[in-house]
């Protein structure tokens, strides 16, 4: 699956009480946590009344993907290109 999907199902879990981690499959938790993602999620969700199939919510996981795209596997483990810390696998 790519970024933008792991994000939806992210959220998704979010907001059906599911486990879902400290950030998407595939994301660093560090640069997620820092800008805050989840939280402009949920002021855009309130905001706009707007529902996952919403070509805005689209558009906005689709921003997230690109911003964050950027962690790249080395030996043995997971290093962010844009924070650089270091995540074992």
């Amino acid at each position: 699956m790519g970024i933008a999907e792991n994000i939806k199902r992210f959220f998704k879990a979010k907001e059906n009480k599911e486990p879902a981690g400290d950030a998407p499959e595939g994301v660093c938790p560090n640069c997620w946590g820092r800008q805050e993602w989840e939280g402009n999620y949920y002021k855009l969700m309130k905001a706009k009344n707007i529902t996952p199939e919403h070509n805005t919510y689209n558009s906005f996981i689709n921003e997230i993907a690109s911003k964050l795209d950027k962690i790249t596997l080395k030996e043995d483990s997971y290093e962010c290109t844009t924070c650089h810390v270091k995540q074992k696998k």
